[in-house]
């Protein structure tokens, strides 16, 4: 299970269904086209794409307009780019929140050097 939350709402996902899956290759075409073909890029028409995908990932719960009028803009591609990712490798139980959180604080790691 994990969450998502937009703007005061919180959304409880607690399991990512086969439409997921049967929904993913618009998504994944637009990460491999932004990949191997930046110049073809249609920011607007790609984003609806990945966006339609993240709602249908969360179980229709929101809309595609609760999710650019609420979620970060600096995280949406990113997070969505791990969603596919966690799905293509079947490891989805490993998610716990949207937006994710890039700015914990990382536990410090000693080197062999104590640098």
């Amino acid at each position: 299970m994990f969450t998502v939350e937009l703007g005061e709402k919180k959304y409880k996902v607690h399991k990512v269904t086969a439409r997921t899956l049967r929904e993913i290759g618009g998504a994944q075409a637009v990460f491999k086209k932004w990949q191997e073909a930046p110049e073809s890029v249609d920011m607007k028409k790609d984003m609806d794409t990945l966006i339609n995908w993240f709602c249908v990932f969360c179980g229709n719960q929101f809309t595609a307009e609760d999710v650019y009028d609420n979620y970060p803009g600096d995280k949406v591609i990113t997070d969505i780019g791990l969603a596919l990712v966690a799905v293509n490798g079947q490891v989805t139980e490993m998610l716990k929140a949207f937006p994710t959180d890039i700015n914990k604080k990382k536990q410090a790691t000693t080197t062999r050097w104590n640098r």
